[in-house]
């Protein structure tokens, strides 16, 4: 993958935290021990090293309060100071920070492989929620699909909602505030609409990923104030 950096935009930004827009197909944190990788937490800190002021986890990812996959674009979080991390972290366990997505597909498919049938409403005419539990799927985990019931063997054993309101004749605005791996993407394949470009759930080849984080909203760390960023 080119190490492109085009395109990394700082949104909004506070004493306390700092938003910024990533590229499809750079990945958000890093994957190996070093953590000296190309990535966009690599990238920001050069600018602002305030990020990894903090600590959570795992050192090596600093301040970043949440993830999106790598092929998908849009806002991410960072804190600049362990405060607001403890904060934002404590307000994401509780479903307290809203997160909205821009999903775009290109036509009505059948199931994938490996998924239960869907019964749910059609995403494209209708608005509403699609729940379910999740379990990994394929070589090495590579994927995941959706589970009705809590006691299936390897079920994640929580439940995850997608809320999905029409935007357009291909694009639906999703909204979650907790998150699985892959939980948008596999929700809309389940649907029947996997995302452009999104050839592992059976999606169409593009050169757009049809995935962007739109919107956050969350409680500024500092005064308690609700902030929604947007682009």
């Amino acid at each position: 993958m080119p190490q492109q950096t085009a395109g990394i935009e700082t949104i909004y930004k506070n004493d306390d935290i700092l938003v910024v827009y990533k590229p499809g197909n750079i990945p958000s944190a890093p994957l190996s021990c070093t953590g000296d990788e190309f990535c966009l937490l690599n990238e920001v800190r050069k600018k602002e090293p305030r990020i990894m002021n903090a600590c959570g986890r795992l050192v090596r990812e600093g301040g970043l309060i949440h993830r999106l996959d790598t092929p998908t674009s849009g806002l991410v979080l960072f804190a600049l100071n362990q405060s607001a991390y403890d904060n934002l972290i404590s307000q994401q366990k509780k479903d307290r920070i809203i997160k909205q997505y821009r999903a775009v597909f290109t036509s009505r498919k059948g199931t994938p492989e490996g998924f239960i049938p869907y019964t749910g409403y059609d995403v494209a005419s209708s608005c509403g929620y699609i729940s379910s539990y999740f379990r990994s799927f394929g070589p090495r985990g590579a994927e995941v699909r959706p589970l009705r019931d809590q006691r299936a063997k390897n079920c994640s054993g929580t439940l995850y909602t997608t809320q999905t309101e029409v935007e357009s004749h291909n694009s639906v605005i999703c909204t979650i505030t907790r998150g699985f791996r892959h939980q948008i993407r596999a929700h809309m394949a389940w649907a029947g609409y996997p995302l452009a470009g999104d050839v592992l759930y059976g999606g169409d080849e593009s050169d757009v990923f049809g995935l962007e984080a739109i919107s956050l909203t969350f409680e500024n760390p500092s005064d308690g104030q609700i902030l929604t960023i947007t682009l």
